[in-house]
C-alpha cells in the first residue's frame, strides 16, 4: 500500500484577523504580470524605456514576498483547522448560501449577508474538533511512516501518547517532513488537536525526523526520551521542546505509573546505560502499556543484547507486540517471543525497502507463536483497540 497520506483535513494559511495573504498578493500580481511582460519587451527595443515597468514589476514582486513573509510571521497564520463534522458543514454550508443570496440585494442586507459568512468561518476555526476515540478503550495505532516508526497511544481516559514521528531512513536530506505530511494530518483527521505526550524510543531519524513539526502542531506537555546520544539532531529537538515549555522527561528501566487509566512500564533502557556519539537501536526507549487484563509491549528498535536482558529480568507477557527494528532478524528473537506470547504483532515497515525488512526468520517465528501479524507496508495505519479482555484491529482504510 506504501506511506499513506491522510488528506481529511484542511487549514487556514497566511491568515491574520481574517484577512488572507491573497487578498493583497492578487491585486500586486495583476501589476506584475503585464509590467514584467512589458518590461522584457522594451528591452529588445530600448533599456532605458524598460527601466520603467522594470522598476513597477520590482515593486510589485517585493510586495508580494513581503505580504506573504509578513502575515506569515504570526502563529495564526499557521492555523489548522481539522475536518469538521456533517452537522458544522451544513452550517457553514448554509451560512455561505444566505451570504450568496443576501449580496446581490441593498449594500446594507449585502453586509449583514457577509458578516453572516465572516461568523461561520471563525466559528468553524475556533470550534474544536471531537477525537475520533474510543471510550473506556486502550488503543495502539501504527501510522504508516513508510520506512519508520510512529505509533499513537490513546489510553482508556483518552490521554494521548505519540512514541516518534516518521523520518527519512539514514538521516538522508529530504524536503519532505513526515511529521509535517504525514503524521500531522492523520492526527488532525481523527480530530486529535493536542497531544498529552510525546516520546522519542532513540535517535534515528526514521524515528525522530518528523518530531520537530509535531511539536509545534500539537504542543504536548511533556516529551519523554531514554538514552539519546547529544548528537545536532536531537539538540535541536530538545531545545526545541524545551523553548515551547514541554517538559522533558527521562524514562528509565524499572519505572511504572499511571497514565489516563492504564498503567505504563518501563523495561529499558536502564538508567546506567551508556551512549555513543551516534544513535543506537538498543538506545531504544521500550514501553509495554496493561489496562486490566490486556497488554501492549512497544519495543522500538531494540535488538536482541536488550531482548535477552529484558527477557532475564520483566514478565513480559503482551497480548499485542510491537515487532522491533522494522521485522529485523536482530530483534524479535526466539528468547523474546516466548515470553511474550503475542496473540497479536505489528511492523512498521515501508513497501519495498532496501534491506529486506521484515526478514522471513521474523514472520516464521511470529507464525510458529499463532501471533495475527500486520504489516504498515501492505495494511497501511493498523489500530488495535484492547478493551482490557480483548484485542480488536482495524485498518485505517477501513474506519
Amino acid at each position: 500500500m506504501g506511506m499513506a497520506l491522510p488528506m481529511a483535513y484542511y487549514f487556514h494559511r497566511a491568515t491574520v484577523m481574517g484577512i488572507p495573504a491573497n487578498a493583497l498578493a492578487v491585486p500586486l500580481t495583476e501589476l506584475l504580470m503585464p509590467t514584467a511582460v512589458l518590461a522584457v519587451s522594451l528591452g529588445y527595443v530600448s533599456l532605458a524605456l524598460a527601466k520603467v515597468p522594470a522598476w513597477l514589476a520590482g515593486v510589485a514582486l517585493h510586495g508580494i514576498a513581503g505580504t506573504v513573509r509578513g502575515l506569515g510571521g504570526f502563529r495564526i497564520a499557521d492555523h489548522r483547522v481539522a475536518m469538521p463534522d456533517a452537522t458544522t458543514v451544513a452550517i457553514a454550508v448554509g451560512a455561505l448560501v444566505i451570504a450568496v443570496i443576501l449580496v446581490w440585494q441593498r449594500s446594507a442586507i449585502a453586509a449583514v449577508g457577509l458578516a453572516t459568512l465572516a461568523a461561520a468561518g471563525l466559528w468553524v476555526s475556533a470550534t474544536e474538533p471531537r477525537p475520533q476515540i474510543r471510550a473506556h478503550i486502550m488503543e495502539v495505532t501504527a501510522i504508516d511512516v513508510g520506512q519508520g516508526d510512529s505509533i499513537l497511544v490513546v489510553s482508556p481516559e483518552g490521554k494521548t501518547l505519540l512514541i516518534d514521528a516518521g523520518g527519512p531512513v539514514g538521516g538522508q536530506q529530504t524536503e519532505f517532513d513526515y511529521g509535517e505530511n504525514v503524521v500531522s494530518p492523520y492526527l488532525w483527521a481523527r480530530g486529535i488537536s493536542q497531544l498529552d505526550v510525546v516520546a522519542i524510543t532513540h535517535g534515528h531519524s526514521d524515528h525522530v525526523g518528523g518530531m520537530h513539526a509535531v511539536l509545534n502542531n500539537f504542543r504536548p506537555r511533556e516529551l519523554w526520551i531514554g538514552a539519546l546520544p547529544p548528537t545536532p539532531a536531537i539538540t535541536a529537538v530538545l531545545d526545541y521542546a524545551t523553548s515551547l515549555g514541554i517538559r522533558v522527561v527521562r524514562q528509565n528501566d524499572g519505572e511504572a505509573f499511571e497514565f489516563g487509566g492504564m498503567q505504563a512500564e518501563v523495561f529499558s533502557p536502564p538508567a546506567s546505560w551508556a551512549t555513543s556519539s551516534q544513535p543506537r537501536n538498543n538506545d531504544s526507549l521500550v514501553l509495554r502499556f496493561r489496562y486490566q487484563d490486556s497488554r501492549a509491549l512497544l519495543e522500538g528498535d531494540a535488538e536482541r543484547v536488550v531482548e535477552q536482558r529484558m527477557v532475564a529480568s520483566h514478565d513480559l507477557r503482551a497480548d499485542l507486540l510491537k515487532a522491533g527494528h522494522h521485522g529485523s532478524n536482530t530483534s524479535s528473537t526466539q528468547e523474546l517471543i516466548d515470553a511474550v506470547r503475542p496473540r497479536w504483532a505489528i511492523i512498521s515497515v515501508g513497501t519495498r525497502n532496501t534491506f529486506g525488512h521484515p526478514r522471513m526468520e521474523v514472520l516464521r517465528r511470529l507464525e510458529e507463536a499463532k501471533a495475527a501479524t500486520y504489516r504498515t507496508d501492505m495494511d497501511g495505519a493498523v489500530s488495535f483497540y484492547l478493551d482490557g479482555r480483548s484485542v480488536s484491529p482495524q485498518l485505517a482504510c477501513l474506519r
